[in-house]
């Protein structure tokens, strides 16, 4: 079932719950508040305070709980769309080894690596927000933006393709104008001017670091603080009027929200 929700308008989160017919809400991982808007809560790296980091375990299980997931996108020597946060996996730089060896590598209690690929393929119904790492201050940057653009051309309706990186969604943007798209960001920038350059960039989402979000946040942009694993902050937040919170423990964060209004 999807959820109209108040800035994306494309929330699916009929895995779990009720399964009425129209206009029934369906809960998972998510928030009924005033209006039948949602609050989702989306898994950072899948459920990292279960499973390491962007293993497909990991996303495969948090789909359960949560209302979508994030990954973060970069590629092997070879050129494969390989899930990793960090430029070094298990001592190896990403970029230039190949998916052959880093598939065998072990993240912990038997869980390897994985590729943007299979976890698609394995939540056909899930929403993912891809951040593409991509940062000029790397080795592995790209200038031409290509494994943005491989991201963007795999992304599905409710995805949304982001990045820290302005000139790699601006790209993206141009070659894929229907693709979703989210501006990332930290310290020194600040909300409201990443607001307005979403507004008129196209961006449909702002993706900042939890705590430069203090005040309460305008509604023609979705905005999704990281990573927020205590309850009482997310809460907070919610009352904020973001639209997702992003936590590495989407269960518990689920539940501290559910009901607050």
């Amino acid at each position: 079932m999807i959820i109209f929700t108040r800035p994306l308008e494309v929330t699916n989160v009929g895995a779990k719950g009720d399964s009425g017919g129209k206009g029934t809400v369906v809960t998972r991982g998510c928030k009924q508040i005033s209006g039948g808007f949602v609050i989702e809560v989306v898994g950072h790296r899948g459920w990292p305070s279960r499973y390491p980091d962007n293993t497909l375990a990991g996303f495969i299980a948090v789909a359960g709980v949560a209302s979508a997931v994030e990954l973060d996108v970069r590629r092997s020597s070879d050129g494969k769309l390989v899930l990793s946060h960090d430029p070094v996996l298990s001592g190896h730089l990403v970029h230039r080894t190949p998916w052959s060896i880093l598939a065998e590598l072990d993240l912990g209690e038997g869980h390897h690596p994985a590729l943007l690929d299979e976890v698609l393929a394995a939540l056909p119904e899930t929403p993912v927000q891809l951040e593409v790492k991509n940062d000029p201050n790397e080795p592995a940057f790209e200038p031409d933006h290509r494994l943005a653009l491989e991201t963007a051309e795999r992304a599905r309706p409710g995805d949304i393709v982001t990045s820290f990186n302005r000139e790699t969604l601006k790209r993206v943007r141009r070659e894929y104008p229907d693709i979703r798209t989210g501006l990332a960001i930290q310290l020194p920038t600040l909300v409201d001017e990443a607001l307005s350059h979403c507004r008129e960039t196209g961006h449909v989402a702002l993706v900042p670091w939890a705590p430069l979000v203090t005040d309460p946040v305008p509604e023609d942009v979705a905005v999704y603080p990281w990573t927020v694993n205590e309850p009482s902050r997310a809460i907070e937040l919610v009352e904020l009027s973001v639209s997702g919170i992003i936590t590495d423990d989407a269960a518990t964060i689920a539940e501290a929200i559910r009901g607050i209004r």
